[in-house]
């Protein structure tokens, strides 16, 4: 719908319907789009294509003053022979309101940014621009140009990174070529996120808005979370430091790629040590209305918490022989890579957001913001956010779909919802993105409780207890506050005091945070100045 929230004017939208079986029937599908008890626009189109397409227009007079829940759904219409209806589909959800200045969110990057498994306005992406909207009064809108597998840089493709190139391919997850990848769910490795970006400058310019902000991530693709990450035995992700310090900071990298040929599916064999984190947050904020830049660390997928992974992991066409003997072998240490991942990660994140404000010429703008997720909340752990089957989320009726027909490795499609963030991690995220002080600053909403500081020494131990302490220009806060600490290694605790100790069992880097919950239960994120390493 454009625009929505709508000034003055009537609110113009697309409906696409994606029913395979009809298409080959050649079946009639009817539509509508309601705001509750009423029905504001509806039709029928002749599915002549998977991808049926209806226009309609919503007249300003019957726009909501307020934001209201809108459905959309369809059903095969009844046929001329006098065979009934069916049922109506699954409904997409949105919102619909008047409003001149809507908080304009854009997000890139991969199936962590795309919401895999959840539906669209589940997606933490379209939750942090929904709670933003309603925080300043303003609505919202969110374009998503994510995609499910994308890694961060493909160096090839485009041919010498002219991600201009990127404005002329087209992409079967975005069937009408707007660059928003309405198909996102199906996995694959392009658009990468420079292209992404590409195709978001490209539709703002065109539609003539400024973006407020752009919502990142990326490179875990380019490592293969599966068989890099997770087991070491794709070339060139064995030493996950380095690896990380290559694909999520894009320095480093070899003239060729040692993983270009590996025979399964793999994001490392198209991105492999191109442009880094930093680079995209300087090209997302160079996209019109200079936006400010989210990048969302990472979560804890799997960790020591997580049930024994099981040995099918390493089941896959194209692992046998000596790669199949390997994988199994690493297996034992799945959960620890990908809690050092997280943690790399995180750190590089960090590390680039840092850089690019100090580069920047108009002030800081990019912050690499956390959801608070720890070890207990990884697959198949006590308190999970993340899907643990492949088979009970939102979008695997989709999936069954689509997968077979748009993806090139249809059981790894099918699959790709576990691990990833459900309903109530993505919740989180958007949570803990609104708490963070810069976020709240950037849109001019109100703290929640005093601009503390969170005191760490520099250097850390392993074993060793280590001191940290919450101060208000350099005293005590105020009594009455409760505190739940996060150490940075993926474990927690409250308190009702200002300060605490804790022993890390494990190399470093950290980065502790502290969210202080004041007696009339305003929450306040505070988070060291610097991050913690080890001795």
């Amino acid at each position: 719908m454009t625009p929505n929230p709508v000034c003055s004017g009537p609110v113009h939208g697309r409906v696409e319907i994606y029913d395979p079986a009809a298409a080959k029937a050649g079946d009639t599908v009817e539509w509508r789009v309601r705001a509750g008890g009423k029905q504001l626009a509806g039709g029928r189109v002749t599915m002549a294509a998977t991808v049926g397409t209806a226009k309609f227009t919503i007249p300003y007079a019957q726009v909501p003053a307020t934001e209201t829940a809108l459905q959309v759904d369809a059903r095969i219409a009844a046929s001329s022979d006098g065979e009934a209806p069916g049922h109506y589909g699954k409904v997409w959800r949105d919102t619909i309101r008047r409003g001149c200045h809507p908080v304009r969110v854009a997000s890139v990057g991969d199936s962590v940014v795309w919401g895999q498994g959840l539906d669209h306005d589940q997606k933490f992406p379209d939750l942090t621009a929904q709670l933003l909207g309603r925080a300043t009064g303003r609505g919202f809108q969110h374009l998503d140009y994510s995609i499910s597998g994308a890694v961060l840089d493909a160096p090839h493709l485009p041919a010498g990174n002219k991600d201009a190139d990127c404005l002329r391919t087209t992409e079967k997850q975005d069937p009408d070529g707007d660059g928003e990848m309405e198909f996102g769910e199906v996995t694959q490795q392009m658009p990468d996120v420079f292209c992404q970006l590409e195709k978001a400058g490209a539709q703002a310019r065109a539609g003539g808005y400024g973006l407020d902000l752009v919502v990142i991530n990326g490179c875990i693709n380019d490592l293969d979370p599966f068989f890099g990450i997770g087991v070491g035995i794709t070339p060139g992700s064995e030493d996950l430091p380095k690896a990380v310090k290559r694909e999520c900071s894009g320095i480093g990298a070899a003239a060729e790629n040692p993983a270009k040929n590996v025979p399964y599916f793999s994001g490392a064999k198209v991105g492999y040590g191109g442009r880094g984190m930093q680079a995209a947050i300087e090209k997302a904020h160079s996209l019109p209305g200079r936006p400010k830049v989210i990048v969302a660390d990472f979560y804890y997928a799997l960790s020591r918490s997580s049930s024994p992974i099981p040995v099918r992991t390493c089941s896959t066409p194209g692992v046998d022989g000596a790669r199949l003997a390997s994988c199994k072998a690493a297996l034992g240490g799945v959960a620890e890579r990908y809690e050092q991942y997280t943690q790399l990660a995180n750190a590089a994140y960090h590390q680039a957001a840092t850089a690019a404000n100090k580069a920047s010429a108009d002030g800081p703008y990019a912050v690499a913001a956390d959801g608070l997720f720890t070890v207990d909340n990884a697959l198949l752990s006590r308190d999970s956010k993340v899907w643990n089957t492949p088979v009970t989320d939102p979008a695997f009726p989709l999936r069954t779909r689509a997968c077979p027909e748009l993806s090139a490795t249809p059981l790894q499609c099918l699959s790709a919802a576990v691990g990833h963030p459900d309903i109530e991690g993505a919740r989180q995220y958007a949570d803990a993105f609104l708490l963070n002080p810069k976020v709240r600053d950037w849109f001019r909403l109100p703290r929640q409780g005093p601009r503390a500081q969170l005191n760490v020494p520099e250097h850390a131990g392993v074993g060793s207890a280590v001191r940290m302490s919450v101060t208000v220009h350099g005293k005590p806060p105020a009594a009455g506050y409760r505190y739940h600490w996060y150490f940075g290694d993926g474990t927690q605790q409250e308190t009702g005091e200002a300060t605490v100790t804790h022993a890390y069992d494990r190399n470093g880097p950290w980065l502790p945070r502290v969210v202080m919950t004041g007696q009339d239960g305003g929450k306040s994120l505070v988070e060291a100045a610097r991050g913690l390493t080890a001795d």
